[in-house]
């Protein structure tokens, strides 16, 4: 069906970013490729799909890519993206504040394909895939989970012989994530042949047939699901967590300082949900100095709304923040930025200097990236870059980065400013050793300088390990407020359904990783 034999692609003259690879899809199969970041993934994804090098011109490319025997340059590119269906991690870059309906038809209407064939198209979709529910909403209201199923709808409208999805169930929660599963487990059945790059695979299990491992653009191992579930030296090479892993020891961290950097006392919001009631209500929560606490919720429970809340983006409708003892009420957004580090989920927006050490720089400088900022702070801004494996990348655009890199520059950027309250808005970090490594060392250093953290995760197992406290958040009220370990066995954390982070899962039929 789709043959990738002996590719190579580099974006410089120096260095592949895919080296060698010999890949066969056979038609109505479903083949995972798994790696740690940067191991070349979406690259692969982008090579199969003809993106590159239809619309993305790498330095170099060899090997040869066929559809049904041949090759993707002799395909044009309206019927390539027709037979073969794409949805990026990065499901922002694919979606616009459109319809639902709208969405899903608007490859149909770019072609020009007649309104009665749209209509027809369009419908059996959202039948197919079982999304009426979305019909009639903006992809703005949309939560991320919704989004990715919306832009698979796209997706899947022209009926391809291929879907390529890669990261579908990144940052969604666990009831997104099994709808996407299900949905997937569907299309399964109609022979479509799938691609999908994905680090978190025990949710995978009756959708997958074979699992493909890369390290630094090479293909290092080839398994039939059934053994890739059961392996773990492929996993610990391509530098990823095995799916069905006992999980990780929880650190027990006492305080070193005491006091509160964070405090908030009766919060409300301005912003109201459609039947009439505030977002949050009511909200009670303090943060001793380097502590670290979880927030866990639902999509729609009112975290998203109270973390911009806490930063000044939000305005508040009643009760107080303090930050280090001192009343918020009245700081403008700088000041608050000053004292409260974010780190947001779309990374890409935190970013916008010309170079990775110049966002470092700008960090240490409190806000100044010229000539004198620069002799002044290098030698740290390298120091620092250095201690997270980024010193090589100091002159790169923060956007040639990996996600995983760009996760541990927004660290440092953020560590730099020496904040006294840290919020960390999902990591995307999936089951990448190192980047797990990372932010947990991060946290630790938190912990150390007496900086508080308020962890915003659907990955459990993070929150299991990384968490002095757990936060559930429910229809906007703090449900829960306690112990990590006594969290997973509380009657609120059983109301979600969802599986216990702190029980490992030893069989293969049916397991999924721990994930809110």
């Amino acid at each position: 069906m789709l043959d990738l034999r002996e590719v190579s692609v580099g974006f410089r003259a120096d260095a592949d970013v895919l080296s060698d690879i010999n890949l066969c899809l056979e038609a109505g199969s479903t083949t995972m490729v798994t790696g740690a970041g940067g191991s070349g993934k979406s690259t692969l994804l982008a090579v199969a799909a003809g993106l590159i090098p239809k619309l993305i011109r790498p330095h170099h490319m060899q090997g040869a890519v066929a559809l049904d025997g041949t090759d993707l340059g002799a395909i044009s590119g309206s019927e390539l993206f027709r037979r073969v269906g794409l949805v990026l991690q990065s499901v922002e870059d694919q979606v616009w504040d459109l319809s639902v309906e709208d969405l899903i038809a608007f490859p149909l209407e770019n072609r020009g394909v007649p309104r009665a064939e749209i209509r027809a198209r369009v419908a059996g979709v959202i039948e197919q895939m079982n999304i009426g529910r979305l019909i009639g909403r903006t992809v703005r209201t949309l939560s991320g989970g919704e989004r990715r199923i919306a832009a698979l709808a796209s997706a899947l409208v022209w009926q391809p012989d291929v879907l390529i999805l890669d990261e579908p169930t990144s940052g969604i929660d666990p009831d997104a994530r099994l709808r996407m599963i299900g949905i997937l487990r569907e299309l399964r059945k109609t022979k479509l042949t799938l691609l999908i790059a994905e680090q978190d695979l025990a949710w995978f299990d009756g959708v997958a047939d074979r699992v493909v491992f890369l390290k630094e653009g090479r293909i290092i191992d080839d398994l039939p699901w059934q053994a890739a579930a059961r392996a773990t030296a492929p996993y610990a090479v391509a530098g990823i967590e095995p799916p069905f892993a006992p999980p990780l020891p929880r650190a027990v961290v006492p305080l070193v300082q005491s006091g509160a950097a964070l405090s908030v006392r009766q919060l409300s919001s301005t912003l109201r949900r459609p039947n009439g009631e505030p977002v949050l209500r009511s909200i009670d929560l303090a943060l001793g100095k380097g502590e670290v606490a979880a927030l866990i919720g639902s999509n729609g429970a009112g975290k998203t709304t109270l973390m911009r809340t806490l930063l000044g983006l939000q305005k508040a409708a009643g009760g107080t923040i303090e930050i280090n003892g001192h009343d918020s009420a009245g700081w403008t957004i700088a000041r608050r930025a000053g004292q409260i580090g974010y780190v947001a989920q779309n990374l890409r927006r935190m970013f916008f200097l010309l170079s990775v050490v110049e966002e470092v720089v700008f960090s240490l400088s409190g806000g100044d990236a010229g000539a004198k900022a620069v002799a002044a702070h290098r030698d740290r801004a390298i120091e620092l870059l250095k201690g997270v494996g980024l010193a090589d990348r100091a002159e790169l655009s923060p956007f040639a980065l990996s996600a995983r890199e760009q996760l541990m520059l927004a660290l440092v950027c953020i560590e730099a400013t020496a904040p006294s309250v840290v919020i960390l808005d999902e990591p995307l970090i999936a089951c990448d050793s190192v980047s797990r490594a990372g932010v947990l060392a991060f946290l630790d250093r938190c912990r150390t300088r007496g900086c508080a953290a308020l962890l915003v995760s659907h990955d459990l197992q993070l929150v299991d390990c990384a968490a002095d406290r757990v936060l559930i958040l429910e229809d906007g009220r703090l449900a829960f407020d306690g112990t990590t370990e006594v969290a997973w066995s509380s009657d609120v954390f059983a109301r979600r359904g969802w599986p216990r982070p702190d029980h490992h899962v030893g069989t293969i039929g049916g397991g999924q990783r721990a994930s809110a």
